[in-house]
This record gives structure tokens, sequence and C-alpha cells, in this order.
């Protein structure tokens, strides 16, 4: 069968990637958090743990029957990874109560939900990797957990019956067969093959919650044909393309296709998070950073620092996360100095626990920055700005966040010039928004730290790269390396080199580096958090 044919019996149409139809391009989405419902107040949860030596079997089973109780009935498990982080917020503001009856009893376990499914499960082969990707998503669609084939006959001890064997079957199959019922506002993308990442058997609750498609096929025409049947401007969860491991790859197609990436490869429980998004809807955060009117002050040079990948939710809400890690939120000398953190906007929906406790424990010196958009995505290669713009300007302004870290892939092809204020200018429309941070994909401060305009607000470029690995000019690798740069720029406030952005990459450097060049710096060299950099940019530099 010809492509074409494919796509005509598909219904999926013949137009090519990026183009967005108007009945696609809507603004009114249903929330992120989807159809799974709140959490109780005071309400029990099991607790099953998951062991190094957990065969992937169980923790596949356990996680699809997590995801499908999260929708059916509200969440019924956390899977206990070893990190109390959020169990121990869930119990200490919400009064949950984890109950360890069956945290080491599989069977038991299963047997006490049942009552949560449609009383069946779909049969799969985890030595047929393509089946895990079918089992997935029909798991969500038959409200039937996932059972590989060594667990058949402890489901049917249970009293479960075989609602469907996808054994030697693939997403391609169920996309054929039962496209007509999933979710057209999400999509999972996410390996099914440890060989290609060792994640495959993590985040296999989100698509039974969601009742999205698991997608892991290699065919990138049917793959981009297959995305024109997702609303634009929906999520994709996961981690890469079944066409490219390439990061740059990657985002760059979930771009044309019209979505936002939320890095997930690894998360566990995201449907316990995602269940606080209708109990806290109506919920607004405040920062806790101190906001006052920017003060001119002569013969100094500004910086700011941000630490990076913090679009990544498993940097926010992921089992030892940023947060319970004593290199970033832990370290000891946090609140000694101004310091830029990534907030994912999307988890005023998908965790709003989460941001609870980002913001709840930061101090005056913590500064939140909005990180990408809705999600991970280039904007230049995005097809549909307004529509973002138009839907991200009410997570802005719930999560207190008024600057945008942008990321976009525009090396090697062209430069950063000052026609790409045209790409943005949707964004500049939101009114919360007073300036915006820019990263050029891989190689961080391309840009050298330029500052251009879009509708009065600053577009800041990285000046310096803070890494451990010195692979072009503008990465400095070592506290001392770092400050002597910083001490050598000018102290001018009136010139865009008197300020310096500096991007702090989260896997090779922490605040303990950033403390140490912080003491290295000579007395007229100002730090300052980024949304006070991004004032000052605007009092001394903007149009007069």
């Amino acid at each position: 069968m010809t492509l074409f044919v494919l796509a005509v019996v598909l219904g999926l149409g013949v137009s090519t990637a990026g183009a967005v139809s108007p009945e696609k391009a809507s603004i009114e989405q249903s929330p992120l958090y989807g159809p799974v419902k709140p959490l109780q107040r005071g309400q029990s949860i099991y607790v099953f743990v998951k062991k190094a030596d957990t065969p992937d079997s169980q923790f596949v089973a356990v996680q699809t029957l997590q995801g499908i109780a999260a929708r059916t009935t509200g969440p019924r498990i956390w899977i206990d990874l070893s990190d109390p982080t959020f169990p121990e917020y869930l119990t200490a503001v919400h009064q949950v109560v984890f109950d360890r009856t069956y945290a080491e009893d599989f069977t038991g376990l299963i047997a006490a939900l049942k009552s949560c499914t449609s009383g069946r499960y779909v049969l799969y082969d985890l030595r047929d990797r393509p089946s895990l990707s079918a089992a997935t998503t029909m798991a969500g669609l038959l409200d039937a957990p996932a059972a590989d084939v060594s667990l058949q006959e402890i489901f049917e001890r249970a009293g479960y019956t075989m609602a469907l064997d996808v054994r030697e079957k693939d997403c391609r199959w169920v996309y054929e067969n039962y496209g007509k019922q999933i979710n057209p506002e999400a999509i999972i993308i996410h390996t099914h093959t440890r060989r290609q990442h060792p994640s495959a058997a993590f985040l296999r609750d989100w698509g039974p919650a969601l009742r999205a498609l698991d997608w892991w096929y290699p065919d990138k025409e049917l793959s981009q044909k297959v995305y024109q049947k997702i609303a634009v401007c929906s999520p994709v969860y996961g981690w890469q393309s079944p066409t490219s491991s390439d990061e740059g790859v990657s985002i760059q197609q979930h771009s044309e296709a019209g979505f936002f990436q939320i890095p997930s490869d690894w998360m566990v429980n995201l449907s316990v998070h995602a269940s606080l998004g209708p109990v806290m809807k109506e919920r607004r955060f405040v920062q806790k950073a101190e906001r006052k009117e920017p003060v001119r002050q002569e013969g100094v040079h500004t910086v700011t620092f941000i630490l990076s990948d913090m679009d990544n939710i498993l940097t926010e809400i992921g089992t030892h996360s940023f947060f319970s890690n004593r290199r970033f939120y832990r370290n000891p000398h946090r609140g000694q100095f101004p310091m830029g953190w990534g907030m994912a906007p999307a988890l005023v929906e998908l965790s709003p626990g989460g941001v609870e406790m980002w913001y709840e424990k930061a101090t005056e010196k913590d500064a939140f920055v909005g990180y990408c958009g809705l999600g991970y995505f280039y904007p230049s290669h995005f097809p549909a700005m307004d529509v973002h713009a138009g839907r991200l300007k009410a997570y802005l302004e719930r999560a207190d966040l008024r600057t945008l870290l942008l990321i976009d892939r525009l090396e090697p092809a062209k430069q950063l010039t000052e026609d790409y204020a045209r790409v943005i200018e949707p964004f500049a429309k939101i009114d919360c928004l007073r300036g915006f941070f820019y990263l050029e994909y891989m190689a961080y401060a391309h840009s050298e730290g330029r500052i251009f305009w879009v509708k009065g607000r600053p577009v800041v470029t990285a000046r310096f790269d803070f890494r451990r690995e010195k692979f072009y000019p503008h990465v400095r690798s070592s506290p001392e390396e770092l400050a002597e740069a910083l001490n050598a720029m000018p102290r001018n406030p009136d010139s865009p080199d008197g300020y310096s952005f500096v991007t702090v990459h989260a896997w090779s450097r922490g605040l303990d580096e950033v403390y140490e060049t912080i003491r290295l710096l000579e007395p007229n060299v100002r730090v300052v958090g980024p949304e006070e950099f991004i004032e000052l940019i605007r009092l001394n530099l903007g149009p007069k």
C-alpha cells in the first residue's frame, strides 16, 4: 500500500508537515490534566515499591493500572522510588495517607484495584517491544492494565479476563484500528526499547490516564501524518523521536508538527501530580522574589545567573529532582545571592503541588523564569505562535512569571538577527511579560550577549555558558575563568556590553560553583535576579 493510499485510508490527509488547518488552530483546549479525577483531601493511596530488581513487566502493569485508576476513580497508587519529597508534601498539605499494605505485593495490589478497571487486561509480550507501545495505548482505551505474558496467569487468578491480545502488533496497528478513540489533544512519543533508551519502561501511567496515543514508529512520513491529527499546540510527552535520537532534530520535528515537548521520559506518578490540577485550578501563585523599582547605578557591570534545562519537568517534580538535590535547591548557599530558576508554566496544571513546593521554599533571592513556553519548542519552526501565545498567557499569569526564556535552533542554517523579533512578536504581546532571555540550541551563548527589542521588550542572549565541557568559545568552565571574564567586562549601564546573562549548565554546574564565582567578582560587578536584570535593561537601554 502506498503512503498516499494509506493516508486516505487512515483519514490523515496529505498536507505538508507544519500546515495548520483553521479547525485545529483553537486557543480553547482542555486542561493539561485532562480527565484525571481530583485528589480528595485525606484520601488513602496504596504504595508500590519499585526496587532495582523489580521486573519491567510488573512496573509497567502497575503504572498502567495507576493511570486508569486516576481517570476512573482518582489517584489510588503511588510508586515509591525512594524519594519522599512529594509524598511528604501530600501528607502535610492534603492529609493524604499512604497505605503500604501492598508495597511489595504486586498480586495483592492488582486484585485490590480491579474495581477501578473494566476487569480486563491487555496482553502483550515484552520480548516483542512494539507490542508494549500498543498495550500502553489500549490499556487506556479499554480501561484494562497491560499484562506481559509472564503475568497473564496472575491477572486471571485475580479475576481479570483478557480484553485484547496485542502481541505482534504495534502503535501503527492501534492507530489504524482505534484512531478515532484516542485523545486528540496530547500524544506520548516514548521509546519501547531499552536499547534505544533505558527509560523505556517509565511514563506508562500517563497515556492510559489521558487515553492518548503512545507512538513510536520509525517511518517519518507516516509519523508526520499521524501528528497532523493531533490538535495544534498540544503537548508531546516523553523524549526524542522514533526517527531521530538527536535532540535538536526531534524537537524541530515536534515543533513543526505544532507540539510543545514536555520532557518526561523518566517520569513516574505524573497522574498523581496531575490529580491536584482540578483541585487547585483557581490557585494563583506568587513569587517571593523582591520586586521594586530599578535603581540606576553608574560604573557597574550587571550579571544574572539562570539555571539551564528547567523546561524538563523531571528537574522540578521528577524522582530526586533539583528541589531535593543538594547541588541546587537544598544547597546551603541558596538565599545568599540572587539566582534564577526555570519554571515550566505547564506545571500549574500538571503539578500545581510541585509549583507550590518550589515557591513556598523560595527565598527573596530566588526568582523564577518561564522556561520556553508551554513546553520546549523552537519558535522559528512552530506553525501557530499566535495560538501558543493565547494559551500561554493564562499559565504565565497563574505562575506569576514575568520573564520568559526561549530556546531556538537557528544555527548552522542562519544567524540570530533582529528579524527574529517578528517570530516571537505574539509572545511580546502578552501583558505580564517584561522581557526575554534567549539560548541557541547546543551552543547556548552563541550570540555573545546581544540584546535586541520586540514590542518594547528586551531579548537578551546569553553572554557566557558556565559548564564543564569547553566545546565552543563562549564557555567558561571554572569559577575562576568565569569571574575573570565578568570582571573584564565594561562597567557601563548605557551599553549592552554592561550586562551579562550567564546560563548555568545544570548537568555539570550547580550553586556551589555559582557561589564561588560570585566570591571572586570585583565590587563593581553586580549580581541581580533575572527580573531586576530585565528591568535595569529597560530603564537604561530602552527607548527614551
